[in-house]
């Protein structure tokens, strides 16, 4: 499902492998299978395979894995629908121990799949979970800020300093404070891989800290967002453009939320 290899090579947006540490995958944990499949398939442009032997849908753009969809399942308890970041790991069970000494939680002990992988879910002191995948080389998403592919990736934290740290001691990335803004940009070597927001009072209360996720889009903000709204989906907010083009957050029909981002629109 996810992998990591000895380093990350990237030609224009492909990537061969991933290395250890990397953000390797995201996928979907929906309340309905087939209507997401639906919904993102048209929505992102995306096709599908079923892994065999599983209940595992593989979301593909020109022919890469680029992302992955389940159902939820009684033995998920209460967990909403909702997109998840994983983090490639050399040893899933050493980097759940780390996590728990650096005040963090282990949601779910490392247990196999069947491409041969392990699987943890940990969470930062702040309460934001993210998975960890211990695996094989050569797999993972292919592509990256792209259309049709994620192009970002943020935890958004009640307490971002803990949650920064956190990171830090965990998976050695490095994070530097955006200039004027409640944000840290997390990065692996001189790359940039994804960032870190303080949850403010301008956000609902309510909302838990989080990873997020951001999907580069196809089309304008405005006719992604209008098609996704007759679909059964909800913007929730104003499209928010920066230098690096233009996002909104979007619920999907079964409430599982992630950012539609048109990167045509970027200047940086």
């Amino acid at each position: 499902m996810t992998g990591r290899g000895a380093g990350t090579t990237l030609s224009g947006m492909k990537i061969d492998t991933h290395n250890n540490h990397a953000i390797s995958w995201i996928d979907l944990a929906a309340a309905d299978l087939d209507g997401a499949v639906s919904f993102y398939s048209e929505m992102m442009s995306w096709e599908t395979f079923t892994i065999p032997g599983t209940d595992y849908t593989m979301f593909t753009s020109a022919g890469e894995p680029v992302a992955g969809v389940m159902a939820l399942t009684p033995e998920m308890g209460e967990m909403p629908p909702v997109w998840s970041v994983y983090v490639a790991v050399e040893d899933a069970s050493a980097s759940c121990a780390r996590a728990s000494e650096l005040g963090g939680s282990v949601f779910q002990e490392p247990f196999d799949i069947p491409d041969g992988g392990k699987i943890a879910v940990v969470a930062d002191p702040a309460g934001a979970a993210i998975c960890l995948f211990e695996g094989v080389a050569d797999s993972g998403f292919r592509l990256i800020d792209e259309p049709g592919a994620p192009c970002w990736f943020d935890v958004q934290s009640h307490d971002a300093p803990a949650s920064v740290a956190f990171y830090q001691e965990l998976f050695g990335w490095s994070a530097e404070p955006m200039e004027g803004m409640p944000y840290h940009v997390f990065s692996q070597g001189d790359r940039p891989i994804a960032g870190c927001l303080q949850i403010g009072e301008d956000m609902p209360a309510e909302m838990p800290s989080h990873w997020a996720v951001a999907l580069s889009i196809h089309t304008s903000v405005e006719d992604f967002t209008a098609k996704a709204t007759e679909k059964g989906a909800a913007p929730l907010g104003e499209p928010m453009e920066s230098v690096y083009g233009t996002g909104v957050p979007i619920r999907d029909p079964w409430g599982a939320t992630f950012m539609a981002f048109d990167r045509s629109t970027a200047t940086a």
